[in-house]
């Protein structure tokens, strides 16, 4: 029989630090007939010295090694063992990982009929202190140097790396996650969707570190580089503890007028928001926050001065010119 060799180039990491990455590249054998090669699913971390690989098919690993930083740097002894049904496997690491350390896993597995892949995957180390924060403020509209953004207020300390957002209308950008930071209870973090300025800088260590029209020195100002409307005034934002845990907080938002979502995916997301207990009491879009309204300088905003019951009476878009990115909200009408 004669061997294929089949090579694909696979999307990096994203331009931030992550816990969980798609691989990097990959480099599959195949030995004739119609068969399913196996395939990487997904890398993620499960604990700071457990590293978990999920599969199409069942696999065999034959060699796997784990460097920090880029390949080629400090290499940390790896064993591993199979998942149950072989579809999964557990690399397991002689010493922790860090919190948002980066990392390679580059491993060879091989299925029953012969058939081999070999990857390499970005990972970095597992947040075992994830902050906990809740949505704050949301800008859905732009007028450059004045960008999208999602604020977010600390209610409980602890480190950003791995928390993961999910703007469920923006289908080429739907997921976004912290880089590692420390963060204490009180504080302020923005997450600017689009870059335009000079000097814009993530704030990981100093917060007063980034230039920005919006960028606050008395808080964490992060900046991605999205384009086109990246923040739609139907939409459900979700924060996640990490990729795939439990959601943090959620708001849905819509457009006065809707009867139902536009969308099966914020139809979706809206439940899963009321199935976690982050949003209430239903899903429907007669319980959301209403965007009409928003301006560049309107944002929609929590009310900080409450009790906060997770319900659209805790919002509302603010008077013309109080946007408060990085700071407390524009008072109610009729809060203390």
């Amino acid at each position: 029989m004669q061997k294929t060799v089949v090579g694909a180039i696979l999307a990096a990491a994203l331009c931030t630090s992550c816990s969980s990455c798609m691989m990097e590249s990959e480099v599959v054998s195949v030995w004739g007939g119609d068969v399913e090669v196996p395939k990487l699913v997904e890398v993620r971390t499960l604990t700071s010295r457990e590293v978990e690989a999920l599969f199409t098919v069942p696999v065999t690993v034959v060699s796997a090694s784990v460097q920090m930083g880029d390949e080629g740097g400090t290499p940390i002894g790896t064993g591993w063992e199979s998942g149950e049904g072989g579809k999964s496997a557990l690399f397991l690491l002689e010493s922790g990982l860090g919190i948002g350390v980066s990392a390679i896993l580059s491993v060879v597995v091989e299925d029953n009929g012969g058939n081999s892949l070999s990857f390499s995957a970005p990972f970095t180390g597992f947040n075992e202190r994830p902050a906990c924060l809740r949505i704050n403020e949301i800008r859905t509209e732009y007028d450059k140097p004045k960008v999208e953004y999602v604020e977010f207020f600390v209610t409980a300390a602890g480190n950003l790396a791995g928390l993961e957002i999910q703007n469920s209308m923006n289908v080429d950008h739907t997921f976004w996650e912290f880089p590692a930071a420390e963060v204490a209870k009180g504080d302020y973090v923005v997450w600017h969707l689009r870059s335009l300025e000079e000097g814009l800088v993530n704030e990981t260590g100093e917060t007063d570190a980034s230039a920005g029209c919006d960028a606050n020195p008395e808080a964490r100002d992060f900046w991605d580089t999205q384009t086109k409307a990246p923040l739609k005034k139907n939409n459900v934002i979700l924060l996640r503890e990490r990729k795939g845990g439990k959601i943090l907080d959620a708001v849905p938002y819509i457009e006065a007028g809707k009867d139902a979502w536009p969308d099966d995916a914020l139809a979706f997301a809206a439940e899963e928001a009321v199935g976690a207990g982050a949003w209430g009491p239903t899903a429907l879009v007669t319980d959301a926050v209403i965007s009409t309204g928003t301006t560049p300088t309107r944002t929609i905003g929590r009310n900080e001065r409450s009790d906060d019951a997770n319900l659209a009476s805790d919002w509302a878009v603010c008077p013309t010119g109080k946007k408060s990115p990085g700071s407390v909200n524009f008072p109610f009408p009729g809060s203390p």
